[in-house]
């Protein structure tokens, strides 16, 4: 793989291959994301070779329910016990009830690709309340994408964010299966998953596909719940409520651990999650007072390719970037 061919699978692939994304979502957000890029979950692409593990993604009807005493509304479930850190976060966030200014939050990334000799980019981001996302490499463009009515939404983050919203004081198992499914049409999976999963994996020469266990199911549930997560916490970053949700999603997650940091000097803490069939890594920093992301770094061992954005977050108004045009 040259230079422009990772810099082409940062922009073309990102999450959508190489963690286990559903093959129907794919489908159905494949128009849009010819043109998307993700913000947070930038990293999760990479290659031709990663499509094979598309085949073993199954879509959930209902994702593994928390059990146990904690496991009631409102409550963090049984996993959360070793990433308290993130839930007492949460807690903070969500007591904060102050009025969200603007209409819109700004991400700029800019995204470095440690491998061969790609540049890195600066990318600009506006996902606005009401479900619209504009993307453009050029911040004097932004303006102009919004003229030309070129806007990218396609329902997944409105969906995602209102899960995190949710999630931030509601019922966890609840807002889990409202999270994992929220990249399909109307939130619900299609119904005949299984039977397109057994049919895929004969397609790629598996003669017999093994039924998945529901050790399979609880792995792919926190994988999708992770990706789904962390492209909501670019959508809706400047939000205090969707900030809460998320982190008190991805707390539930096993295969997640969390320390505290000090970046650029100040408190952050370092989220690290290992959800993959393989020993790819995703890295994420937040502000560990109020939870904004701070970077993401994706490694793939097998490549040795790492995908490092860092990010600016901040709260706008779509008429005043409209009328910044020069």
């Amino acid at each position: 793989m040259n230079d422009d061919e990772v810099w082409d699978a940062v922009k073309q692939t990102l999450s959508d291959v190489q963690m286990d994304r559903p093959v129907e979502a794919i489908e159905q957000r494949g128009r849009a994301r010819r043109r998307k890029r993700h913000v947070l979950g930038l990293a999760a692409g990479g290659g031709v070779a990663a499509v094979a593990a598309l085949a073993l993604a199954l879509p959930f009807g209902t994702a593994p329910a928390p059990t146990g005493p904690d496991s009631q509304a409102g409550a963090a479930s049984p996993a959360s016990a070793g990433n308290t850190r993130l839930v007492s976060l949460a807690a903070n966030l969500t007591a904060d009830n102050a009025a969200l200014p603007g209409d819109a939050s700004l991400i700029v990334e800019k995204v470095d690709v440690r491998r061969g000799t790609v540049p890195s980019r600066t990318r600009y981001h506006l996902y606005t309340d009401s479900g619209e996302y504009y993307y453009t490499e050029a911040r004097d463009e932004l303006p102009r994408v919004i003229a030309r009515g070129e806007n990218l939404g396609n329902g997944f983050h409105t969906r995602g964010v209102a899960a995190a919203r949710y999630a931030a004081a509601g019922d966890l198992a609840k807002a889990r299966e409202q999270m994992i499914n929220s990249v399909y049409d109307e939130g619900k999976p299609p119904t005949d998953a299984e039977q397109d999963r057994t049919e895929i994996l004969r397609q790629k020469g598996v003669t017999n596909p093994p039924p998945l266990t529901d050790e399979d199911r609880k792995k792919i549930a926190a994988n999708h719940l992770w990706v789904n997560s962390v492209d909501v916490l670019s959508a809706g970053g400047g939000d205090p409520k969707v900030r809460a949700g998320v982190l008190r999603l991805i707390s539930t997650i096993p295969d997640v651990t969390v320390v505290d940091s000090t970046t650029g000097g100040q408190p952050t803490l370092t989220i690290t999650a290992r959800v993959w069939t393989d020993d790819t890594q995703q890295v994420l920093t937040i502000n560990a007072q109020n939870g904004v992301p701070i970077s993401s770094k994706v490694t793939f061992p097998e490549t040795g390719t790492t995908f490092t954005g860092t990010f600016k977050v901040s709260r706008v108004t779509v008429a005043d970037i409209s009328a910044s045009e020069s």
